[in-house]
This record gives C-alpha cells, structure tokens and sequence, in this order.
C-alpha cells in the first residue's frame, strides 16, 4: 500500500508569468485581448488544465497606484500575463517542471517564470456555495469583522 501511494500523483496548481509581444496592435485594450486569446489558445492544446489568464497589475513607485502592465508603442505592444493552471504531478518540482515543459514547448522563446506552486488539495476552499447565494453578505458564515466593520463605517454617514 505504500508503495501505491509514492506512485500516487495528486493535482498542483502553478501560478506563471509571462510577456506576450503583440504586433500590429491599435489598442491597449485590443493588446490585452489579443494575447490573452493567444495565450488561452496555446495552453488548450497542452496537457494542463484549467488556464486562468489575466493582466499582471504593477504598481507606481512613487504613489502605489496600481495599473496593467501593458507598454503600447507604435506598431507593438507587450503584455504581461499571469496564468494559473492545474497539473497531474508527483511533486511540487515536478509540476513546475511538467508545466514549463507543456507551456514552454508551445510558446516557443517566451520566458516563463514560476511564480508559485501549491498542491490543490492544500487551496482553503474560498467558493461560495450556491445555498448562500441569496443571503446579505452579514448573513454569510464567511463574511469577516472587517466586512462587518465596513457595514458599520457606511451607517455611519
């Protein structure tokens, strides 16, 4: 029995960066679309699953206002992306290296830089129930002091 459960491979989720160059682009918004489609179409076709795909936020030096990390110029664009997705592995080490290898082999060039990697059964279960749905965020059992400070701060004007 041992034995089957060092075979055993369980599932990890591996959070990743990357930039994407998109040529020929009018927009920000349309860069950001672009890459994003792109990035989704490249990890469907790889053995990971679930690809979470959003804009990196970076934030000012002088003034901690935080934006989307696009650079728009004429003629090209860079976007920076965050993707989590979710793999079979045996080890944390593995999963990185499973997902740099499955990603990597489909965006031939682009650095992708592991940012983290976390077992998905050791994720705090933060879905919301769809029981819980209907009833006033007060009335939530996951609803904190600091929501319920907020609530207090706004009946207070």
């Amino acid at each position: 029995m041992n034995k089957h459960a060092t075979h055993a491979e369980d599932w990890y989720q591996v959070r990743l960066t990357l930039p994407w160059v998109v040529p020929g682009a009018p927009g920000v918004q349309d860069a950001i679309n672009i890459a994003v489609a792109e990035v989704g179409r490249r990890a469907d076709a790889s053995a990971v699953h679930s690809a979470d795909i959003s804009v990196q936020d970076v934030a000012c030096p002088s003034c901690s206002w935080e934006m989307e990390a696009v650079l728009c110029t004429h003629g090209y664009a860079m976007v920076v992306l965050d993707i989590t997705v979710e793999i079979e592995a045996s080890s944390v080490d593995e999963s990185t290296t499973l997902v740099k290898r499955e990603l990597g082999s489909r965006m031939k060039d682009i650095p992708l830089t592991v940012l983290d990697s976390i077992a998905v059964d050791d994720i705090e279960d933060s879905s919301v129930s769809f029981a819980k749905l209907g009833l006033p965020a007060e009335n939530r059992p996951e609803a904190t002091d600091r929501s319920s400070s907020r609530n207090t701060t706004k009946s207070g004007r």
